[in-house]
């Protein structure tokens, strides 16, 4: 019997202190977390973005360069849906 009170007294001992140590060394709770998820993913949106946008740009201009018109395609709106 003594050992088995030594056997509960130590695990639940290593569980306190593992959930002691868990909760100190956890960089954020879960709404944090959530929240830093979103930001990044905006970020990410708004970079991909911005990404396309240059890109267009620069075929635009790549094609004018080419065609040797400086006007072309300017005014003209993308067909609807389309991306990259």
């Amino acid at each position: 019997m003594n050992g088995l009170v030594k056997f509960v007294v130590g695990g639940a001992i290593g569980t306190a202190i593992g959930l002691v140590v868990a909760s100190l060394a956890a960089p954020k709770n879960g709404a944090e977390f959530q929240d830093d998820v979103r930001r990044r993913l905006a970020d990410s949106k708004a970079a991909g973005a911005e990404a396309e946008r240059q890109t267009i740009a620069n075929l635009e201009q790549r094609f004018r360069h080419q065609v040797g018109d400086h006007d072309a395609l300017k005014g003209t709106p993308a067909p609807e849906g389309t991306t990259l």
